[in-house]
């Protein structure tokens, strides 16, 4: 991995409005609404789909008892294959949608989950979690899918064999850093205002949030994507009850 600074900076913030009451009201409605929908949807996939699938498989393994020729039980195995290729692909949409451990253990624990799911890529992830506290819920949510859009970007597009993800408190906020040693990309791509749909997306969250974004990148330099979001009220101790 490029050598970078091992301390979590926060990005370059322009200025952003003050979190009134109001602003912060309504912020943790429209992000609360957003997540309540991918619960809905989640619980719906692995209640209806993940379901059918399963019962899908049962009956498959039912009629594998009445077949013998070689040719029909080839047949029969890759539809077995793909059923639970499917099953699989739609339980990482459910956790996709509705990461465990978000709402009730906060933050941290979300992403270590994430991160330990995320392993199964071959990519090498490092997690250095820096908090004191976690933040409150539509602050954790925004920090989350901002991660999760950017673990994307690294799976599908880096190439990278090593990420580090790091959380600490900075400025009176919270700082998420996510760095890769990928191929890296035209740094014009990952500036303010580009049309690139991942960076864009990021942004508008952490701009949501009243925080920022920065992104770094070059050819063969890796990516580093650098989100703060400030510290409002309902900010949890570590390890405190829920």
């Amino acid at each position: 991995m490029q050598d970078r600074s091992t301390s979590l900076r926060s990005p370059a913030r322009r200025a952003q409005p003050a979190v009134g009451d109001d602003r912060r009201e309504l912020l943790a409605r429209f992000v609360q609404a957003g997540e309540q929908e991918r619960r809905r949807l989640a619980e719906g996939i692995h209640d209806d789909s993940i379901q059918a699938m399963a019962a899908l498989g049962m009956r498959l393994q039912m009629l594998r008892r009445t077949l013998t020729e070689a040719e029909q039980l080839a047949f029969l195995t890759e539809a077995e294959q793909a059923v639970q290729l499917s099953i699989t692909r739609l339980r990482h949409l459910v956790f996709e949608l509705h990461p465990p451990g978000l709402e009730q253990e906060g933050l941290s624990v979300a992403l270590a989950i994430a991160l330990e799911a995320e392993g199964a890529s071959g990519i090498e992830y490092r997690f250095d979690d820096g908090l004191r506290t976690q933040p409150p819920t539509e602050a954790s949510a925004i920090l989350f899918r901002i991660a999760q859009e950017a673990l994307e970007n690294v799976r599908v597009h880096a190439q990278a064999s090593h990420v580090e993800v790091t959380l600490r408190e900075r400025d009176g906020g919270f700082a998420l850093r996510i760095a890769d040693d990928g191929c890296g990309c035209d740094p014009e791509l990952a500036a303010p205002g580009t049309a690139c749909p991942g960076f864009a997306a990021m942004r508008a969250r952490a701009e949501l949030g009243c925080g920022s974004l920065d992104v770094e990148s070059a050819p063969g330099a890796g990516t580093q994507v650098l989100a703060w979001l400030p510290a409002m009220p309902g900010t949890t101790p570590v390890g405190a009850a829920t």
